[in-house]
Parts: structure tokens; sequence; C-alpha cells
């Protein structure tokens, strides 16, 4: 688990960029939002400012190859399958005739100079809506490369890049912006995007702070490569323990599941095999104490008032660990002690709309 120090360390600059841990995100750099043909140029969209940015861009594109940095480009896609009526709606107001980006048209397709080579760094990924960590894999991509920062670029600045990095932040990883790699069709929208992500989400670079550091790195290992994934993987059982990277989570040690005054006990079910298992979750609650482990105790809720759906174990769930009850309190000898957290569970999953994923990414928990 990380600790409190390590946490709030601040950055050096060249560590928040390292091309080991950092992805160069390249947000709808597509022709309907840069070409003066493209459905924004059409509907009066001031896209005068895109060619300098692409310019720019394309030298930081180079800059991070030599680099070795992996590359995201994020294309938008807004078929009538994926549109909302809240989105379509959006553009309905804005004047866009049928959507815009659609599959197979010159308007999705990426500006000159910015498509991906044919390199494994270099990925292209999908999107639906403004921000990229909605309906598309992105998060996928970047946890699975070992990608610690997100340096952000492309159009429109205050819609699809800051929506990017505001859901970026949200899921603990570090953000910068290009200023000088970034487009709106307003400077005034563009100016308060880097004000309101500088302060509050990331920091703001220009592309030639970015270069000056990538272009001067030493070749090395980068979290992308195979051999680097491997070197990461948690193989050997001691690895996986490891407390530092560990969490102990205790699902449903609840009144109602484990006592024989409980609900399930009650309702004819057989808990010997709970009631087996008990004294040894309890020694390893002690020891997971003992040397520090993060310990989560996941509980379940089942409001009455809930609708549920039809599954026979769904209707039969929803009888145990009413709120306030004691069968919904933890059972004795489990209790939470000190800072050990608490997901409340209203579903199956302890994932399910808690917390949980967030507790175990906010401490670099990678087993539990």
């Amino acid at each position: 688990m990380i600790d409190s120090e390590e946490k709030k360390r601040i950055l050096s600059f060249e560590e928040r960029i390292d091309p080991a841990s950092t992805a160069l995100i390249i947000v709808d750099v597509q022709n309907d939002f840069a070409s003066p043909q493209g459905v924004c140029g059409k509907v009066g969209d001031d896209v005068s400012a895109v060619p300098a940015m692409v310019g720019r861009l394309v030298r930081l594109i180079e800059s991070a190859r030599n680099a070795g940095v992996l590359i995201i480009y994020l294309r938008t896609i807004y078929d009538q399958p994926v549109l909302s009526p809240a989105l379509a709606e959006q553009y309905e107001r804005r004047r866009y005739p049928n959507s815009i980006c659609l599959s197979g048209t010159r308007g999705a397709a990426f500006v000159d100079g910015i498509a991906p080579r044919e390199a494994p760094n270099e990925i292209i990924v999908t999107k639906h809506r403004y921000s990229a960590f909605w309906g598309s894999s992105i998060d996928l991509v970047l946890r699975s490369n070992g990608i610690r920062t997100l340096v952000l670029t492309g159009i429109a600045t205050e819609v699809c890049v800051e929506s990017t990095a505001r859901d970026a932040f949200f899921q603990d990883y570090q953000v910068v912006l290009v200023d000088d790699c970034m487009s709106s069709f307003s400077p005034e929208r563009h100016a308060a995007t880097l004000t309101v992500v500088g302060r509050s989400f990331g920091v703001v670079a220009s592309s030639e702070q970015i270069r000056d550091i990538w272009d001067h790195t030493m070749p090395g290992r980068r979290n992308w490569q195979p051999d680097a994934k491997r070197e990461r993987a948690l193989a050997a059982i001691q690895e996986r323990l490891d407390p530092r990277h560990t969490a102990l989570l205790l699902i449903n040690l609840q009144y109602d599941f484990v006592d024989r005054a409980g609900a399930l006990k009650s309702s004819g079910k057989s808990i010997s095999q709970i009631e087996a298992i008990l004294p040894r979750v309890r020694e390893l609650l002690l020891n997971a104490r003992r040397i520090g482990c993060m310990i989560i105790h996941a509980v379940a809720c089942y409001e009455p008032s809930e609708q549920y759906n039809e599954l026979p174990a769904a209707v039969e769930m929803s009888k145990l660990c009413h709120p306030r009850s004691r069968g919904a309190q933890i059972a004795s000898g489990f209790e939470p002690h000190g800072e050990e957290q608490v997901v409340v569970c209203h579903r199956f999953s302890a994932f399910a709309d808690t917390p949980l994923a967030l507790l175990l990414r906010s401490n670099g928990v990678r087993a539990s």
C-alpha cells in the first residue's frame, strides 16, 4: 500500500513525462473537426488555428516516436447506434447535419500527417463520447501498458480534450496538457481550459518543453514492451502476497450470512461450510493486520425498496442484510479496526457501483 508521504510527493517534470510510463494522447484530430470542409468548418466554427497546431503536433509525435513513448490516437465515431438522444439533440442545436464523424467518411479520417504508423506503440482507440474514458478501451490499454502520465493534445481543447483530461485525473493518471498542440474554435475557451485544468487537474506545458526532454532521453525499456510487461508480472505467490501492493478483501462477513440466528440459516440454508472457514478467515485477518496489509470489508446492504431483477438468487438475497438490522452488521471478531475501509454493496459484485476500484487504484493495489 502506498504510504501518505509517497502519495503527496511532487514529481519533477522529467519524472512526470518519463517515456517509460507516459502516453501521448492525440484527441480527435479528424477532418470534421479540423478542416474548413468538415462539419465544424461548414457550420461556422473557426478552424483557422488548426494548421499551425498540427505542424507542432507532428513534431511532437516524431519526438515521441524517437523516445519510444506509447502513442494513442483517439478517433471519434458518432454513428446512429452509439448516438444518444442527449448527444443527438446537442448536435442538432449546433446545426450538425446527420451528426459528425460518421464511419467511412472523409470527415472521420485523421488529418493528413497525423495517422499512426505500423508500430506496436502506436494505437488507435475509437470513442463515442467527448471523454475517451466512456465506452472505449482506453483505460484497459493504459493499465495494460503500465502508463502513469497522459500527455494530451488535440481538438477541441474545451470539449473532448478537457473531458478526457478530467476523467483521466479521476482515474488516477497524471495529466499534462500541451498548450500549443491543442486547438479550439475560440481562443477564450482554449485559455479557460488551460487555466482550469492547470489549477485543479494537471499541469500545462509547451511542446518545446516536452521535446527538450524526450529528444535527449536515452534508449531504454518502456513499459509497453513485452519484456517490461513480463518483468512487472506477479508470477510467484510471494510477489502476489506482498503487502506493499496487496489488499485483503473480506466479503459479507455479516450476521445474516455467518450466524445461526441469521437470515440465511433461518431460511433453511446450511451454513456449515461458512462456519468451517471462519476460524481460518479470522486468523488470516489477524496476520494481515500484523504485517500492515490493506484491509477492506465489503458488506451487503439490500434495501427492500430497491428494485431487484427476477433471478431466483437475487430474490433470495433481497431478504438479507436490510439496512440497520442486526443481520447487516459485521459479525463479532471481524469488525473493522482503525483505518480499515468498509465498502457497502448493493449487488453480488463488490465492484458494482461502489468505491472499491477507487480504493484499490488509489493505494497501488495489484492483488486482492
